[in-house]
């Protein structure tokens, strides 16, 4: 792929890599900053919930990142309440953002949007979700929603999709009608520890547009984080 038509993308869930169902903010900014990715989705993402303490997950991130000199901006989207505060999604980019927008798709999935601008000089839309965890009919009304969002969306667009569910076939059967799969992973989500459940992240395309990828799975150092992620070079061919 070309290279000035190409950005840098890492994917993952914040549940990952949890001691005693408690955020550890530190090991998460040391993994966003080792792969020092153009853009970061970030999905289970909490916001003053109790078990970070009532704290700002996505500020505390952006802000030890950029400590360390990887200058980071996040915006978060709520996708519902939970423990005390709000769960959701959110977005890293190193630039300030401009246009981002929190996208209800028939009352069922929250969509959060950025505009990318690549070194082409052209734009496109990276975007993230998380599926509803605990109900299923509800995954599949939200699947739906998504694929109808294909033929209404008019950029080009990456979007970063988690979805916990134990077996994604229901799911994905919709999603591949409208949306090419370029890659997936499937990992145990460790909280709550009791009730593990299983979770796959995937990078969808429109099969309308023409995209393409070189994807890896990448792991954190067990010394200094258990997070797991899709690190992605993807652009438009």
């Amino acid at each position: 792929m070309a290279g000035d038509r190409s950005f840098s993308l890492l994917s993952l869930s914040a549940n990952r890599g949890m001691a005693s169902g408690s955020y550890q903010v530190e090991p998460l900014a040391a993994f966003i900053q080792g792969n020092n990715t153009d853009v970061v989705a970030l999905q289970d993402v909490d916001y003053g919930t109790t078990r970070t303490g009532k704290t700002n997950l996505v500020a505390d991130v952006a802000y030890r990142c950029s400590k360390e000199g990887n200058r980071r901006q996040g915006v978060f989207a709520s996708t519902g309440r939970e423990d005390g505060g709000e769960t959701g999604v959110s977005l890293f980019v190193r630039e300030c953002f401009y246009g981002t927008n929190k996208v209800n798709l028939n009352n069922e999935l929250v969509l959060l949007t950025m505009p990318y601008e690549l070194k082409s000089g052209e734009t496109v839309l990276v975007a993230t979700c998380q599926f509803d965890r605990n109900d299923a009919s509800k995954r599949v009304r939200q699947a739906e929603a998504l694929a109808a969002y294909a033929d209404q969306v008019k950029q080009n667009i990456v979007i970063c999709a988690s979805i916990h569910e134990d077996l994604s076939g229901n799911v994905l059967n919709i999603l591949t009608t409208k949306y090419r799969r370029s890659c997936k992973f499937a990992a145990e989500n460790t909280y709550p520890a009791d009730e593990p459940v299983s979770r796959y992240d995937y990078i969808l395309t429109p099969l309308s547009q023409n995209w393409g990828t070189q994807t890896v799975m990448v792991k954190g150092d067990a010394t200094v984080s258990n997070h797991k992620a899709l690190f992605l070079r993807i652009g438009l061919k």
